[in-house]
């Protein structure tokens, strides 16, 4: 895809009006939201094909906090960097974790410090894609979490965890928590 595609697409997809930079875009969203999505990333080949068809899977990366655009866009950018430079051996897919992410990003003063890739659920249903001859591109959602939550993730799988911190009303969005 184009970047031209790409930013077209993302600005049908994200209610809000993006700010576009070089490789990420940010927006303000209700509630002092923010919400950061990269912009190329998915020139990127993590490894993944359709099971139907064989075409490439690639991916935009996408993250929504109360937090400051540049920390949305710093961690965007490290698991941006730490997928690409894995060169498919960690795959852009929901339930993949990154631990340490909020370090490698240069982030202090957060309590979240772990990443975990999910379908992204802003828009309640279908995951957004973008097809194309020999490519599929979609968004894949990094959430953030706490030492804690991260623990759990690896005892009882990312699937355990989104359900336990959904019965507990543990809000996502809060890195402060």
């Amino acid at each position: 895809m184009r970047r031209e595609e790409t930013t077209f697409w993302l600005s049908q997809l994200i209610p809000a009006e993006l700010d576009f930079g070089e490789d990420a875009a940010v927006a303000d969203l209700d509630d002092g939201q923010q919400v950061a999505v990269t912009v190329g990333f998915a020139d990127v080949d993590t490894g993944l094909v359709a099971v139907e068809g064989g075409a490439d899977v690639r991916s935009e990366l996408i993250t929504v906090a109360r937090a400051e655009r540049g920390q949305l866009t710093a961690v965007l950018r490290a698991a941006a960097t730490l997928l690409a430079d894995a060169n498919g051996l960690l795959p852009a897919q929901p339930g993949t974790m990154i631990p340490h992410l909020a370090e490698k990003a240069g982030l202090q003063g957060i309590s979240v410090a772990h990443g975990l890739f999910i379908p992204p659920y802003l828009w309640g249903g279908e995951t957004p894609r973008f097809t194309e001859e020999g490519r599929l591109t979609v968004l894949l959602q990094l959430v953030m979490l706490t030492d804690a939550e991260y623990a759990y993730a690896v005892e009882e799988g990312p699937g355990g965890l989104q359900q336990a911190l959904g019965e507990a009303g543990i809000d996502l969005l809060d890195w402060g928590r």
